[in-house]
Order: structure tokens, then C-alpha cells, then sequence
């Protein structure tokens, strides 16, 4: 959870941004490669596959929509020109 903020009054004398920077919780830098940090080797393994399986579906449905439109374009111009002479 994030800490609450606390207002602070700012000096005269006070640069104006260094008022608006102290007003931002700090936050830990992220674990460097071997550390170790919230995830699991084996969690990241699976979320890279599962990552994987969800671009392959998207690109999946992307192509069969744009399959869908050419389909439609092809039979919507097809039915525009012999409709012409109407």
C-alpha cells in the first residue's frame, strides 16, 4: 500500500519544485537481475508463455477480422456494380 502524503508547508525562501518533489513518497529501485524479487523463475517462465499464447490468439483474430473485412469489401463492391444500371 502507498504511504499517506503529508502536506508541507513551503519556506520563502524554498525552490517551488523542491516543494512538489517532496509531496512524492519515495519508492525502492527495482532488484537487479539475481536478486531475487517478487516473482518466481518459474512464475516468469509462465507468464512469458502465457504471454506468448495471448500475442499468437491476437494475431489470430486480427487476421480473420481482416480476412471478415476483405470479404465483405469484395462482396459489397461486387453487388454495387451490377446494381449500377438500377
Amino acid at each position: 500500500m502507498s504511504e499517506p502524503l503529508q502536506a508541507v508547508a513551503p519556506s520563502p525562501h524554498a525552490d517551488p519544485s523542491a516543494a512538489h518533489a517532496a509531496a512524492i513518497p519515495a519508492h525502492d529501485d527495482p532488484p537487479s537481475p539475481g536478486e531475487g524479487g517478487p516473482f518466481t523463475e518459474q512464475q516468469i517462465e509462465q507468464f512469458e508463455e502465457d504471454d506468448a499464447d495471448a500475442g499468437r490468439g491476437i494475431g489470430k483474430m486480427l487476421a480473420l477480422f481482416f480476412l471478415y473485412t476483405v470479404i465483405v469489401m469484395s462482396g459489397v463492391g461486387w453487388w454495387t456494380f451490377h446494381h449500377q444500371s438500377h
